[in-house]
């Protein structure tokens, strides 16, 4: 009879018994017994979280904010209300190329699922621009990169858009609302991209100003000034890396720009869709210090943007 027989027969017997040679030996134990609950851990684990905080003012402007996380990555989100405003400001989002896009029929977006993975972590729904002044809904959605959905609700009412009635130009009929995020490199740089602009508005009706943590315009260089490369006065201006003109002067400032590390222009702006207007996809460089950075910008610096013709702020980027 082989060991691994008498061993089972062992087992066998002692399943009957309870014990076996007196009260030596401990009763083993069940089968019940053996099962270890795992401790701590959450059902949820896995999923996409989103939900919706609430109405902010934010400088005269009127925003939904929502938020969302997920242990991976959320790969796409679509924004739906039930009562949509007219002028199709208002659609479902997705990263697409450069930055986040409606999807409608100015874009080359296919289907929802040519997306990026979107590094922003909040949800921003202008009210006075995108939606009708009544009663709705609003659902958020979105999905990781594991396939799973989540959803969240906001009953709007026809009281939330008071501000907006109140005064027709609260929105800004005479300035853009841009939003952005920022990303810093390993190198020393800030990447200050454009999530959304409500209104498009020629890139030479634009200033930005780099700014210290005490709110002061950086001086020490060009921290200041025209956004487009263009000619004022007899003067180049303009922090762009990308001129198709014919100009040579202009062509030789943005290669100035696009060759320096930070030194004399501490921000430069790409026109990734060479629209010539502030848009979605769009980029500012801020330059700290670093391997491949020799600017001035450090963590709570801001970069304002500002619209020329009303003087108002339109939207910021902060540094980590």
């Amino acid at each position: 009879m082989s060991k691994a027989y008498l061993f089972a027969m062992f087992l066998l017997a002692a399943s009957f018994t309870g014990c076996i040679g007196g009260d030596d030996l401990e009763e083993l134990p069940t089968e019940e017994e053996e099962i270890i609950e795992p401790v701590g851990v959450d059902d949820n684990a896995g999923m996409p979280v989103v939900e919706f905080i609430g109405i902010a003012d934010n400088d005269g402007s009127l925003f939904l904010i929502g938020s969302y996380y997920d242990d991976g990555y959320i790969l796409s989100y679509s924004i739906e209300s039930t009562n949509p405003s007219e002028d199709d400001h208002y659609g479902d989002y997705c990263e697409y190329g450069y930055g986040l896009y409606l999807k409608n029929e100015n874009t080359t977006i296919e289907s929802e699922y040519d997306c990026y993975p979107i590094s922003l972590n909040a949800l921003f729904i202008e009210l006075c621009s995108d939606l009708e002044y009544v009663d709705q809904t609003i659902t958020a959605k979105i999905e990781d990169n594991d396939g799973n959905k989540a959803s969240a609700e906001y009953e709007l009412v026809e009281d939330d858009f008071d501000a907006c009635k109140d005064d027709e130009n609260y929105y800004g009929e005479s300035a853009p609302i841009a939003t952005f995020t920022v990303e810093s490199s390993s190198g020393g740089e800030y990447y200050v991209t454009v999530v959304k602009v409500s209104k498009q508005e020629d890139l030479t009706g634009f200033s930005f100003f780099l700014k210290d943590e005490t709110g002061s315009t950086y001086v020490g260089g060009n921290g200041f000034g025209e956004i487009a490369i263009q000619m004022i006065a007899g003067e180049e201006h303009g922090i762009g890396t990308i001129y198709d003109g014919e100009n040579e002067q202009l062509e030789s400032r943005a290669n100035n720009v696009t060759n320096d590390d930070g030194s004399e222009f501490p921000v430069h702006f790409s026109d990734n869709d060479r629209d010539g207007k502030l848009s979605a996809g769009d980029q500012f460089t801020v330059y700290g210090s670093g391997n491949s950075a020799n600017g001035p910008a450090q963590s709570g610096w801001k970069l304002d943007i500002q619209f020329d013709a009303s003087g108002d702020i339109i939207g910021w980027g902060e540094i980590p």
